[in-house]
C-alpha cells in the first residue's frame, strides 16, 4: 500500500516531510520519500490519497488497567470486556495500550482471543499481576482483588515469583507505595530483588511511587520508569523537582505523571470540573448524567485524598517543563478514568495536560509514542515512530500537531488510523 499527500512528522528529531509518499508492507513502514521521488504502484498495490493530512506515529496508552476492570464482569464475560475495550481505543485512534496490572489469566486471555479476531482493536501489552506489600495498595483488606497483585514481605520468595512472571508478561509492575517498615508496604530489599529477576530475564520494571524517597530507592535499585507523578514535601518549592528531574534523566528512566488522575481525584464530584471537560471538548452534556451515576462519583478514592491530589497535580503542572528541559522521558499514561467519558478520552485529556504544563508539542506527541514505547522495552522494531521497517501505526491527522494540541487531541481533526499497515480511512475514502 502507498499514501500519497501527506507531511510525516515520524516522531524522532527529524524535520517533518511535506508531500511524502509512504510505503507499507507486510504491516510495516518499507520506505517514506518525498513526493519528488515517488515511485508507481507496482503489484496492484492500492494507493490511498493523505489528504493532504500529517500522519504521525500511533498513540499510545502507556498506563492504564484493562484487566482489572474486567474483574469486576461476569467471569464469562471479562475476555470480551477487554476486547471491546482495545476495539474503543482503536477507535478513538489508539493504536497500542500498556496494561499496567490486572489477572494475569485474563490479559493472558485476551491476547489470544485477540490474535484470533479478524476485526481491527489496540495492540495489548501488560504486566499481569502487579508486586506490593502484604494488603498493599491495590488490594488492601478486599480478598476479591487479590488475583491482582503478588503482596509478599520476602526477597526471596518475590524474587521467584518475578522470575516466573516475567516469562509470561511484557514487563514487571511494583508499587513501591506506603509508610517505610509498614506490612502494607513493599520491603526494599523485595524490590530490589525483583528489579534483578525482571532484568535477568530482559524485562523492564516500573514502579508505582507516591513520595520523592520512593521514587530515589527505586531508581537506585534500577527502575527503568516511574509511575505517578510524586508527592512533594514542599509545594512552594521547585528544588525536589529539579533534584528528581536530573537523577531521571543521568539514570534514562521515564516518568509517567498520570496528570488525569490526580485531576479527576482531586475534583471528584465537583460540578464545575465536569463543565471544564465540556468546554475543552472531552465531554459532552449527554455524558454528566453517566458519570455522576458511577458508584465513584463524589467519594473518596480510595488512598489519596482529594487535596493530596491536587497537591500533586498542581505541583507535577508546574514542574513537567523543567523535568523535559532536563532531558527526562515523559510517557503519556492516565490511569484511571473516573470522570471520563471513556478510558481513550482520557489519554486524550492527559495529552493536553502536558501541553498546558509546557511541554513543547513534539515533546507531548514522544510522550504518547515513541518514549512509551521504549518505557516497556518494545524499542528494537522502534514501535511509536514511523520509520522505515516500524511496525505501521499512525494516525492521520488534517492539521499540524505542532501548532495546536488540539490538532493532536480534537477526534474533529482526526481523519483515520493505521494499525499494523490497516487502514480505518479506505472505505470511501479517495483514491491517488
Amino acid at each position: 500500500m502507498i499514501i500519497r499527500n501527506v507531511t510525516v512528522i515520524d516522531g524522532q528529531e527529524a524535520a517533518p516531510i511535506a508531500d511524502a509518499e509512504v510505503v507499507v508492507t507486510d504491516g510495516r513502514f518499507s520506505a517514506i520519500r518525498p513526493a519528488a521521488d515517488a515511485r508507481a504502484a507496482t503489484g496492484g498495490a492500492p494507493v490511498i490519497d493523505g489528504r493532504g493530512g500529517y500522519l504521525v506515529p500511533g498513540l499510545w496508552e502507556s498506563h492504564t488497567h484493562l484487566g482489572g476492570h474486567a474483574y469486576s464482569k461476569p467471569e464469562n464475560e471479562r475476555v470480551k470486556y477487554v476486547s471491546q475495550l482495545l476495539t474503543d481505543f482503536l477507535s478513538a485512534e489508539v493504536t497500542s495500550v500498556v496494561d499496567l496490572g490486572g489477572p494475569l489469566e485474563i490479559e493472558l486471555a485476551a491476547r489470544d482471543y485477540r490474535d484470533k479476531a479478524t476485526d481491527a482493536a489496540a495492540g495489548l501489552f501488560f504486566a499481569g499481576p502487579v508486586f506490593t506489600g502484604v494488603e498493599g495498595w491495590p488490594v488492601l483488606d478486599d480478598p476479591a482483588r487479590a488475583p491482582i497483585a503478588y503482596q509478599t514481605d520476602n526477597a526471596d520468595v518475590a524474587y521467584r515469583q518475578a522470575l516466573a512472571l516475567a516469562d509470561q508478561v511484557d514487563f514487571i509492575k511494583c508499587i513501591y507505595d506506603g509508610e517505610p517498615g509498614a506490612p502494607d508496604k513493599l520491603p526494599l530489599d523485595a524490590l530490589k530483588a525483583i528489579v534483578a529477576a525482571g532484568h535477568e530475564k530482559g524485562k523492564k520494571v516500573l514502579v508505582h511511587v507516591h513520595e520523592r524517597i520512593d521514587l530515589e530507592e527505586a531508581v537506585a535499585f534500577g527502575a527503568d520508569g516511574i509511575e505517578h507523578a510524586f508527592q512533594p514535601q514542599d509545594p512552594g518549592s521547585t528544588a525536589e523537582a529539579r533534584d528528581v528531574a536530573a537523577l531521571l534523566a543521568e539514570t534514562n528512566t521515564s516518568y509517567c505523571p498520570t496528570l488525569v488522575t490526580w485531576e479527576q481525584i482531586a475534583h471528584n464530584g465537583a460540578a464545575g470540573y465536569l463543565q471544564q471537560l465540556v468546554d475543552d471538548g472531552f465531554a459532552t452534556h449527554d455524558d454528566i448524567p453517566h458519570i455522576t451515576s458511577r458508584p465513584i462519583y463524589g467519594r473518596q478514592f480510595p488512598r489519596h485524598s482529594a487535596q493530596d491530589s491536587h497537591i500533586r497535580f498542581d505541583y507535577a503542572m508546574r514542574t513537567l517543563a523543567l523535568m523535559h528541559d532536563a532531558g527526562v522521558k515523559i510517557t503519556a499514561g492516565s490511569d484511571v478514568a473516573i470522570l471520563m467519558p471513556s478510558p481513550p478520552i482520557a489519554l486524550l485529556r492527559e495529552l493536553q495536560l502536558l501541553a498546558k504544563a509546557g511541554l513543547p508539542l513534539p515533546a507531548v506527541l514522544a510522550a504518547g509514542t515513541r518514549h512509551s514505547a521504549e518505557k516497556i522495552g518494545q524499542q528494537a522494531t522502534t514501535p511509536g515512530t514511523i520509520t522505515v521497517g516500524s511496525t505501521a501505526d499512525a494516525l492521520l491527522l488534517d492539521a499540524d500537531p505542532y501548532v495546536d494540541i488540539a490538532h493532536l487531541v480534537d477526534r474533529s481533526h482526526h481523519i483515520g488510523t493505521l494499525r499494523v499497515g490497516r487502514p480505518s480511512w479506505d472505505e470511501g475514502h479517495p483514491r491517488a
